[in-house]
């Protein structure tokens, strides 16, 4: 399992990002709809990751209970 404790966010500005964020030209539709997709392939990666690592440990599992 991934450790986020050692991302360092001391230099992350939220301020810049938002203001970069702000003088794009794309509309607002666009950027949410754009945002909206990102946000479902994410959820996609995580969920079939997921899926892996509970087969993966069912075998595991089975193997055990065999011997």
């Amino acid at each position: 399992m991934a450790s986020f404790t050692s991302i360092d966010l001391t230099n992350f500005d939220l301020a810049r990002a938002a203001q970069s964020a702000r003088d794009t030209t794309e509309p607002v539709a666009t950027r949410v709809a754009s945002l909206a997709l990102d946000a479902t392939y994410v959820t996609i990666g995580i969920g079939l990751l997921s899926f892996q690592r509970v087969q993966v440990r069912r075998r595991e599992i089975e193997r055990a209970l065999r011997r």
